[in-house]
């Protein structure tokens, strides 16, 4: 498929992974493209000849994996939290191709032609100290991505099979409940599926995810978060917002700027709201990102497809009324490996 040279065009492969493709550019957002063997495929890394950049949202197994494998694959440039670029360095990408961030970032975008030249310095050239691969001068970026501090959700403490976004939860286990729960958690808990659940007792899901976590080889990820990030992509003045999680900052949210035309937005779990375990549903907390965000033109759910352990799969009717019935936003219900296309 043609790169977008004018307009933008997203594709959503499940979960939190999508492919934006604007400006001569294909970016990579998260990389859970293999997944237990129980969920559909639908793209392979060994298909893919395309990527420039990739954004990882944070370090666990349904977002990181494969990361690895398509950056070494495409030369893409990865720009992830510190707890992710380690993982990946571990796996052999070479260093050049691994950016660190925080939160707070600005990052110029360049097409791969611009990139290459400024390898044998044929282009502008950023200043750099001594030593330092060459990057190209940011007067020469075709977009600009903006990069947030963010928040994982956390999880109802029924841990329920499904999930209605429409559902509230008040109150907490504990006073400090965080998500440091959520990394000891996966820890101990989720990562030892296969140690502490014998192969007898679990159904077809469970099985394929023991056997995927199994395999760190293959599938490279941490238990650790590392510090979930949110992404603003901003091309000529206008942008395409990505938080892969149901949690923010609501000061974060309110100063992103330019506002977003598009918001694609994590809506599972149970909402963290500036680190805290929100008092209400999911709905109702997606209906506050929105308005935060000055009511996006359009909204994307993300993370509520079909998942290999529970909560297998989230009900998002009653967070689409909600911002629908309540703001000016529009929800586009993607469906996988279709190609949408955005006057951006």
């Amino acid at each position: 498929m043609a790169l977008a040279q004018n307009g933008t065009q997203l594709e959503w492969f499940g979960t939190t992974t999508f492919r934006l493709r604007t400006r001569g550019v294909t970016i990579f957002l998260d990389t859970w493209l293999e997944r237990p063997s129980v969920l559909p495929k639908y793209l392979s890394i060994d298909e893919i000849t395309e990527a420039d950049y990739i954004f990882i949202s944070h370090a666990h197994f349904d977002h990181l994996p494969g990361a690895d494998r398509l950056a070494i694959r495409t030369g893409a440039i990865v720009i992830a939290n510190c707890e992710a670029i380690n993982v990946l360095a571990k796996a052999g990408v070479p260093e050049e191709q691994l950016f660190r961030v925080a939160g707070g970032e600005r990052v110029p975008l360049f097409t791969r032609d611009v990139r290459d030249q400024a390898k044998v310095k044929q282009c502008s050239l950023s200043p750099a100290p001594p030593g330092a691969p060459p990057l190209p001068h940011p007067s020469l970026a075709v977009m600009a991505a903006h990069v947030w501090p963010s928040l994982h959700c956390l999880m109802p403490a029924s841990h329920p099979t499904e999930i209605d976004t429409g559902e509230e939860f008040t109150g907490a286990a504990h006073e400090y409940a965080c998500t440091m729960d959520i990394t000891r958690g996966m820890k101990y808990g989720l990562l030892k599926v296969g140690d502490n659940i014998p192969r007898s007792k679990m159904d077809e899901g469970m099985a394929s995810f023991a056997d995927y976590i199994a395999d760190r080889t293959r599938n490279v990820f941490s238990h650790c978060d590392g510090g979930q990030i949110m992404v603003s992509f901003v091309i000529d003045g206008k942008a395409i917002l990505w938080n892969a999680h149901l949690g923010s900052y609501e000061g974060i949210m309110k100063c992103v700027e330019p506002k977003p035309e598009v918001a694609i937005l994590g809506i599972a779990g149970r909402a963290n709201f500036n680190g805290r375990p929100f008092d209400g549903s999911a709905a109702q907390f997606a209906l506050n990102e929105v308005s935060w965000l000055e009511q996006p033109k359009t909204v994307i759910w993300c993370l509520h497809d079909e998942s290999p352990i529970p909560p297998y799969r989230i009900d998002t009717r009653a967070a689409t009324r909600a911002i629908e019935e309540k703001s000016r936003s529009k929800i586009l219900d993607m469906k996988q490996a279709k190609v949408y296309e955005f006057d951006i």
